[in-house]
């Protein structure tokens, strides 16, 4: 359960990282760029120190990095989902 909750606070800060982007897609318009990325910052520092706590250091900052490499690229690609269906729905 801990290695969870260490995987969803990466998640979640690529996700504030990715929302404070002015190319987003995710929202109709991006988050508060400081707010965002402070945000960020304090889900990804989170992340690591339970990580560190529950595993090696060097164990824990790769399990979050490669989580936070794999977020950042997949949350473009579901952008491109959401518009899609945004523009469908606004064909009708």
């Amino acid at each position: 359960m801990g290695n969870l909750f260490i995987v969803a606070l990466a998640c979640a800060g690529a996700l504030f990282f990715y929302c404070s982007m002015p190319g987003q897609r995710w929202l109709r318009a991006p988050l508060p760029a400081r707010l965002a990325r402070c945000a960020a910052a304090v889900c990804v520092a989170f992340s690591i120190g339970l990580a560190t706590s529950a595993m090696e250091p060097a164990t824990s900052l790769s399990v979050v990095v490669t989580t936070l490499m794999a977020s950042l690229t997949v949350y473009p690609f579901v952008g491109a989902l959401i518009e899609r269906t945004r523009l469908r729905r606004t064909a009708r």
